[in-house]
């Protein structure tokens, strides 16, 4: 393709390819079967991509194949049905090859179709990956709504920040990037999902059987763990929705699509006491019958934050423990102590929420006496869930470049591999021992 697209982008088809089930948020890409809890989540990611395309005047269609049970024939009939000049195309690093599959149906259909791909799983590779795969016009790098909402009638993608396509010249073809786009400053100024343009009862907890949601109030981690993409997506310095804004979009639930089980998906919900003590004062005092539950560091909870949560609704916590060694926590550089992981479990046990402990093992230091470590806490917790997975080594982490500079990293198992299946050995275990311990 050249900078110049085949006609300007007006109508829109997002998806999540028919790939399988998969967590396809960029923090947590894995499959659903490898987890303890198998929950499909609604791609909330991509219902605000769609909000911010329409509220540029786009026409869009939003589809998430896996979690409604659909094929690609469904896909084939969605193109041939809406007619889209746009193809938005959610990845991950697993189902990558899969994916793509969409651009090639796509360009089949109608050679003019603009194929736009987005999601971490393409950004560190996306020279090799535009250059291996012709039929993919255009890699969003960054954050993708204020990209895609600039793509909306757009006649020159090079005057577009935030993008790399093919660029013809002179009978040569090359890979070209746009400038670099800055975080999104103010969250506020994004419209709530389209909710409107999913199957919301598709999307249900596991615990009641009633429709569920995801919420993401802030984006950013100020903490570097090595095994972990979220600072390098979304920055190192977290940015928060205003309460009211969260309010507003939690009542739009209740209000429009009867739903009132809620996860709110983020990297550091309880960090800021002030903001969440205000956020569930808020909720308290709308009086809504909400249910919710969300992740947490183990030194971000105190007994005034889980008192204010469970008053808003608040029943369960998750804790990214990762390990009972303070030697491994140390090396991942999560920042964190095991005792502190104790006491985090403790005071939500006086307030009466329950608890979910995810454990992370496999990174290179791993032995069998980290371990054992690892498991005499997870007994001594006792936490009401817990999930124990292994390192998975994604493109872009400290944890990936190490194992393949160490030539711990098999690399013909990394596309196969996630949080049940190990693609890289340690100093000390196989990866056949990883398989067995997790």
């Amino acid at each position: 393709m050249c900078a110049m697209p085949a006609r300007p982008p007006r109508k829109f088809l997002v998806i999540n390819p028919p790939t399988g089930l998969y967590r396809r948020d960029d923090r947590c890409q894995s499959r659903v079967e490898d987890q303890t809890v198998e929950v499909v989540f609604a791609p909330i990611d991509l219902a605000t991509c769609a909000a911010v395309l329409r509220q540029a005047g786009a026409g869009v269609r939003l589809r998430d194949y896996p979690g409604l049970q659909l094929g690609w024939n469904n896909y084939l009939d969605d193109l041939k049905a809406f007619e889209p000049d746009a193809v938005v195309i959610k990845t991950t690093f697993a189902t990558l090859e899969g994916d793509l599959q969409a651009c090639d149906k796509a360009k089949d259909c109608a050679a003019e179709i603009l194929t736009i791909g987005v999601g971490e799983s393409l950004v560190h590779e996306r020279d090799d990956v535009l250059a291996a795969h012709p039929t993919l016009d255009v890699v969003v790098v960054g954050e993708p709504e204020p990209t895609l909402a600039e793509m909306v009638g757009a006649t020159d993608l090079s005057s577009v920040a935030g993008l790399s396509f093919r660029l013809a010249d002179n009978e040569r073809t090359r890979i070209v990037s746009t400038a670099s786009r800055p975080l999104l400053s103010d969250l506020d100024s994004l419209p709530y999902p389209a909710r409107d343009l999913l199957d919301n009862k598709r999307y249900r907890s596991p615990e009641t059987g009633r429709p569920l949601t995801v919420i993401h109030a802030h984006r950013g981690c100020s903490w570097k763990c090595i095994f972990c993409p979220a600072g390098a997506l979304s920055g190192y310095q977290v940015r928060y929705r205003s309460p009211a804004n969260v309010l507003g979009e939690i009542e739009q639930c209740v209000r429009e699509f009867g739903i009132r089980e809620f996860l709110f998906h983020g990297d550091t919900f309880t960090l800021n006491r002030r903001w969440l003590v205000e956020l569930c004062r808020r909720i308290v005092e709308a009086r809504l019958d909400i249910r919710w539950g969300c992740n947490s560091r183990v030194d971000t909870m105190d007994d005034e934050r889980a008192q204010w949560m469970r008053r808003a609704g608040c029943w369960v916590v998750a804790f990214g423990v990762e390990s009972g060694s303070q030697e491994m926590l140390d090396k991942m550089k999560k920042g964190a102590q095991v005792d502190q992981a104790r006491r985090a479990v403790e005071t939500c046990r006086r307030h009466g929420l329950r608890t979910h402990a995810f454990y992370v093992i496999g990174l290179p230091w791993e032995s069998r006496a980290t371990l054992d470590e690892t498991f005499r806490l997870a007994r001594a917790l006792d936490t009401d869930f817990f999930d124990f997975n292994i390192a998975y080594p994604l493109p872009g982490t400290e944890f990936h470049e190490l194992v393949r500079s160490e030539g711990l990293l098999d690399e013909s198992a990394l596309a196969e591999a996630g949080y049940a299946r190990a693609a890289a050995r340690t100093f000390h275990l196989s990866r056949e021992e990883l398989n067995r311990w997790r």
